[in-house]
């Protein structure tokens, strides 16, 4: 983890401007704190230029590395690269997690990903913990230029879309997968809509807001869900179930069927088949 040994030197007065701190840790190596600079035989920590400007307005870009204090603990302080803005989709290469960034927060993360603690962890963090972008290296001599924007794909998180290589079901809208045919643990589930499948598993998708909502079984805590792709609404997850006998549910994922194309590619027509209850609906 990189953190900064504050207070940072202010350059020009008053210290709005920018400032020079020295960086602690590997986290973002090798951009900061390679290990390849030593005094006798010691290795010595980078000192970067923290520019604030950027912080009138908190305008920032993909590949800003920036200074921010820890969403735990605002006496500590980070540096990691922003790979994500608000209103975009990011997922994580270890799990089927898909976050999309809320207004006045971004996603960042250390260029070395197996000794970084970031938004992998945190989740995203608001703009206002932002405390300045680092522009550039000053000290020590042999490392002294610019610290170059960019997103190494191989060390961060991008917007992915996982593709399922068996009998599946996907959005009907953008063809994106959403969950096999394996996975499928009910069709007897019902909706205004017509049929829904209660699944295991699904990927490719992203939650809403948890709320309660009573259902045809009782109350349950759920959360829409909505294709990565295309943000079409395709269904609900069961967060929670407040009747015993519905406990199966939690942890568990509804596609409604007139929102997924069938393994065939088939879509699902509500004028075939007539309403009916027994099962959750959506109100």
């Amino acid at each position: 983890m990189v953190t900064f040994s504050f207070p940072s030197r202010p350059l020009g007065s008053p210290d709005r401007f920018a400032s020079v701190a020295p960086v602690r840790g590997s986290s973002m190596s090798p951009t900061l704190n390679p290990g390849t600079t030593s005094l006798m035989g010691l290795p010595i920590d980078d000192y970067v230029l923290v520019e604030k400007r950027c912080l009138q307005s908190y305008k920032f870009s993909h590949g800003d590395v920036v200074v921010f204090r820890s969403p735990s603990n605002h006496k500590e302080s980070h540096i990691k690269r922003i790979t994500a803005l608000p209103g975009e989709w990011i997922g994580t290469r270890r799990s089927y997690d898909v976050v999309k960034i809320p207004e006045g927060h971004c996603w960042v993360e250390g260029d070395n990903s197996s000794s970084s603690l970031d938004s992998k962890s945190f989740g995203p963090i608001p703009l206002g913990l932002v405390q300045g972008r680092v522009t550039h290296i000053v000290w020590p001599p042999q490392r002294m230029g610019a610290v170059e924007r960019i997103t190494p794909q191989d060390t961060i998180s991008s917007l992915f879309v996982t593709t399922l290589e068996e009998n599946m079901y996907s959005c009907k809208h953008c063809r994106t997968h959403l969950g096999l045919v394996d996975d499928v643990i009910s069709k007897s589930f019902h909706c205004r809509h017509g049929k829904a499948y209660l699944f295991d598993k699904v990927v490719n998708v992203t939650l809403g807001e948890q709320e309660e909502r009573i259902m045809i079984t009782g109350l349950h805590t759920v959360a829409d869900i909505f294709c990565v792709s295309c943000g079409s609404n395709v269904g609900w997850k069961y967060e929670a179930a407040h009747e015993k006998s519905q406990k199966y549910k939690e942890g568990k994922f509804i596609l409604e069927r007139f929102q997924i194309l069938g393994p065939d590619g088939s879509n699902y027509s509500i004028a075939l088949e007539a309403q009916i209850g027994g099962s959750d609906q959506k109100p």
